[in-house]
């Protein structure tokens, strides 16, 4: 679930720069200038927070609910930040006021390194949005290509940085607050692109690739410190060697404390086929992570965990984590086309029977049981409400039911779900 602290400080920090952008402006600006240039001013800062966003770090994770909400908020940020730049552009005057600076001359202003910068930018901030939101490009392709968003990020800088006193004063207050916040986007920007992934990498040795029914589970042994990570968390793992470039996120299924790490993937485009196909024991791998708060040990005692497909892997770790004596009640409702297709179904099977607190619902759709809220009302002791729910699978199917869940009237905090999109 989205935790709000993360956008109360960004909303915080625009609200700040409106009040100071307001009420000291520059003695030379009228009112058009003065507008324009506070929406210019709120498109960058909300780019800023894009950068900050990229960094993955921690505390952000904590403020905002994990990564996968943080890149929620890093996607609409920059449509955001694309539309109030959109309308900066075209509300801004073009052309200097006779006696605003040195040179008057229209076309000279035309020249100078601000408006050039500022249009590049924002043609290529236009092109990366576009790119970003179209779901026909692949991420192997999307991803070098929205690296380019750093330079972009430079420009929009220098755009500011350059332009005449008449649009931007850099010693006032509203000034002074951009010019901070650039400072802190460039660090940022330089750990994104340079430092993060040194930092966070950890080497492995691929053990064994599992071929599952339409599945693969990997599993990797430490080249030296294990991953150190609690259940429910994600990873993003990047292959070593030719024809292996980017790196891609999948929710870790081993529990914390094995001595191997466990990556199931189902088998769904390119990449993961090829994994299947390709990989062989004794190559490299470089995992990084781990990310997310898909945390169920901090909620209540009743918990009911849905699980869709391969959206069965955080709960998988979970499961394989619990230990005997568990104090919650939990009912893990495992949905799949078939049971040919439930994977570990035997040893949820086991480990539910084991520690006696687990009740194992399988849902097989080709035989007309499905994940219902109705169904759920009429089977479970107790009223919808006093259950925490964490749901992981398919996006209509956990929508759908998180939007009957409140219909019968269980609170949004209670509900719980991963939101695994990443572009």
């Amino acid at each position: 679930m989205l935790r709000k602290t993360g956008l109360y400080v960004m909303l915080g920090v625009i609200a700040v720069f409106i009040a100071l952008h307001l009420g000291f402006p520059p003695e030379q600006h009228g009112a058009r200038v003065t507008g324009t240039t506070m929406l210019g001013g709120i498109a960058f800062l909300l780019m800023t927070f894009a950068v900050i966003l990229s960094t993955r770090l921690s505390v952000l994770e904590d403020m905002f609910g994990g990564l996968d909400r943080m890149y929620q908020v890093h996607r609409v940020a920059g449509v955001f930040t694309a539309l109030t730049a959109l309308v900066h552009f075209f509300g801004v005057p073009k052309e200097l006021p006779v006696g605003a600076d040195s040179v008057a001359d229209p076309v000279v202003n035309a020249l100078l390194p601000s408006m050039p910068l500022g249009m590049l930018g924002l043609i290529f901030l236009v092109i990366g949005l576009f790119m970003a939101l179209n779901r026909k490009i692949r991420y192997s392709r999307w991803r070098p290509t929205h690296k380019v968003m750093g330079l972009v990020y430079v420009m929009i800088i220098g755009h500011f940085m350059t332009a005449p006193a008449i649009f931007f004063e850099r010693f006032s207050a509203s000034g002074l607050l951009l010019v901070a916040a650039a400072g802190i986007g460039v660090v940022a920007l330089g750990y994104s692109l340079f430092g993060m992934n040194k930092r966070t990498a950890v080497p492995f040795t691929i053990e064994a690739v599992n071929h599952l029914e339409r599945a693969t589970e990997l599993v990797l042994a430490p080249d030296g410190a294990m991953l150190d990570f609690k259940p429910g968390q994600f990873a993003f793992v990047e292959i070593q060697g030719e024809g292996w470039s980017e790196p891609h996120p999948f929710t870790l299924s081993s529990a914390p404390g094995e001595q191997k790490l466990r990556f199931t993937m189902k088998v769904l485009g390119d990449w993961t086929r090829k994994v299947r196909e390709e990989l062989k024991t004794g190559g490299k791998v470089l995992v990084r992570g781990p990310y997310g708060r898909f945390d169920a040990t901090q909620a209540g005692k009743k918990q009911i965990w849905l699980a869709g497909g391969i959206g069965l892997t955080p709960f998988l770790s979970k499961i394989r984590a619990m230990k005997q004596g568990d104090a919650r009640d939990i009912h893990l409702v495992y949905a799949a086309r078939e049971a040919s297709e439930a994977i570990f179904l035997e040893e949820l099977k086991d480990r539910a029977s084991a520690f006696g607190n687990v009740t194992l619902v399988p849902l097989f759709s080709e035989e007309g049981n499905f994940a219902r809220v109705d169904m759920m009302k009429q089977k479970l002791p107790d009223a919808l409400d006093t259950y925490d729910f964490f749901m992981c699978g398919p996006k209509p199917m956990v929508d759908g039911i998180m939007g009957d869940l409140k219909k019968e009237g269980v609170p949004r905090a209670r509900i719980h779900t991963e939101a695994f999109e990443f572009r």
